[in-house]
């Protein structure tokens, strides 16, 4: 048998007596009572211990009527309060109603079965409300929330949901939520994601939906199955949030990290990971693929006489330039200090020394402002489906070595290093000036 503490304000000792008795008839359900003669004393049991219950009697010592309720509720509000009358009042037992209690009960009137499902109800309905409370409160959250029922037709949307997309509650209801979607998952995407929710009664992702004024923005969305105690499903929940300020935050942490400051270009760890890329492109599908490997002749020399400033113009020019001559697949990125990288997919070794010597004799054209003529080296090669990223970047440094000892400002080309198995179809070595 369940026991509930009942806190039983009461000054008239009789009554309180009388009180016990008839929970002490109230088969179904046990009270531990504890009794409090003054509102005072009963205020302090209450801070001391928790209680399941009050029964409260308006005449106390040290206070009257409905002022009672009123500090008892203010001081106490985390219980459920029953009010008892006296002489008929119900005028006093409907003001408690509007003052918090959960019900009264004239004192005349009491018997065992009245006052035992007077209490029952009284902490029913206060646990019900209660958890309406924290439902509409939770509803009102920051976050986006949809109900629908099993056929996905939205039932409910909280303002949330109408300031992160735009829609009104009204505009939305009946219909299914795909009227956000945005055209970025494909179907196989939405049958992931229904084949998952269904099995588990759960899915969460990252989604891309559209706004009522046809913005696309991503959300992090969660989505719960709701099942009455058979198991029948009877509800949809849908929680979301807008996680624009989180995607944009992460894509200049990212630009941050693989981009060189000075020149905007990628830098050697991004270049790194699309090297990755491009080899396993290579090995899995025999695709062939150039790579050229440059840097700036007496880069030092134009320092030393112009300066820092003027290097460093230099540097941002000439990324400009190669970049403007490149095709929109290809890949340029800014190997350290003076030296620059370039990947050159779907490029035979023709296209990709076609490529370097372009590019050598574009930056030897035209002068650079404050600093005259400027040349660079460039080494060339292919990408081979045994290559590891070492290997090829040996390879790459080794050209180079060969263009710079060669007289600079030439293109030197090797289709395998010193000690590798060279294909019979090309030499190791060609240069081009």
């Amino acid at each position: 048998m369940s026991e509930y503490r009942l806190l039983l304000i009461e000054d008239n000792p009789a009554d309180a007596e009388l009180v016990e008795d008839l929970l002490d008839d109230c088969a179904e359900r046990g009270y531990v009572v504890e009794r409090a003669g003054r509102l005072r004393e009963a205020l302090g049991l209450l801070e001391e211990r928790p209680f399941d219950i009050a029964l409260l009697d308006l005449g106390l010592p040290d206070s009257q009527g409905l002022d009672t309720l009123r500090l008892l509720v203010e001081s106490a509000g985390g219980i459920p309060v029953v009010v008892m009358t006296g002489h008929q009042d119900r005028g006093t037992g409907t003001g408690a109603i509007r003052l918090g209690a959960q019900d009264f009960l004239p004192k005349e009137e009491l018997h065992p079965a009245l006052l035992a499902r007077a209490l029952h109800y009284a902490m029913e309905r206060y646990r019900s409300q209660r958890e309406v409370r924290l439902m509409a409160t939770a509803f009102d959250s920051a976050q986006a929330i949809v109900v629908t029922d099993p056929q996905g037709r939205i039932l409910r949307a909280n303002h949330a949901f109408t300031r992160i997309t735009g829609y009104a509650e009204d505009e939305v209801l009946g219909k299914n939520p795909r009227v956000l979607q945005s055209g970025r998952q494909d179907l196989e995407f939405y049958h992931r994601l229904w084949t998952e929710l269904l099995e588990n009664d759960h899915w969460e992702g990252e989604i891309w939906n559209r706004r009522r004024d046809g913005s696309v923005y991503p959300q992090w969305e969660s989505i719960s199955a709701v099942r009455n105690e058979a198991g029948q499903l009877e509800y949809f929940v849908a929680v979301f949030h807008d996680i624009s300020e989180q995607k944009r935050l992460e894509a200049e942490l990212e630009h941050e990290a693989t981009t060189d400051r000075l020149t905007g270009l990628y830098n050697r760890q991004r270049f790194d990971a699309e090297l990755d890329r491009a080899l396993a492109r290579t090995e899995r599908y025999a695709s062939e693929a150039g790579a050229i490997l440059f840097d700036i002749d007496h880069f030092k020399r134009l320092n030393d006489t112009h300066g820092h400033d003027i290097g460093d113009r230099v540097l941002v020019e000439l990324s400009r330039r190669v970049a403007h001559s490149l095709r929109r697949a290809d890949f340029l990125a800014r190997w350290g200090g003076e030296e620059f990288v370039v990947l050159l997919p779907e490029t035979d070794a023709e296209g990709a020394r076609y490529m370097a010597e372009r590019l050598r004799r574009e930056i030897a054209a035209t002068p650079f402002e404050d600093a005259g003529p400027v040349t660079i080296s460039l080494g060339v090669t292919i990408l081979h489906r045994d290559d590891d990223p070492d290997t090829l970047l040996k390879r790459l440094d080794n050209a180079l070595y060969d263009a710079k000892h060669a007289g600079r400002n030439c293109t030197a080309y090797h289709h395998r290093a010193p000690g590798e198995d060279a294909d019979a179809e090309a030499p190791p070595l060609s240069l081009l000036q």
